[in-house]
């Protein structure tokens, strides 16, 4: 389910909501998800320039972005 979200921001260039794991501590971030790979992907956080990668197995969850509802236009 996670991979869908991912490629759902690629693709329509939207920002999408993780909950990820990192240093023990769990946390929610929004970004804009910019390319995937096999261990991970590179995103943008919101209110940020430059894109950070992200170990794919870090992340525990995803969904739409607060007022994104997933509709196609």
């Amino acid at each position: 389910m996670t991979e869908r979200f991912l490629r759902y921001s690629l693709e329509r260039e939207c920002k999408i909501c993780v909950v990820m794991m990192q240093q023990g501590q769990m946390k929610k971030l929004n970004l804009r998800v910019t390319s995937i790979g096999e261990d991970g992907f590179t995103a943008i956080p919101a209110g940020k320039k430059k894109e950070v990668h992200i170990d794919r197995e870090d992340v525990l969850t995803a969904a739409y972005a607060r007022g994104d509802q997933g509709e196609l236009e």
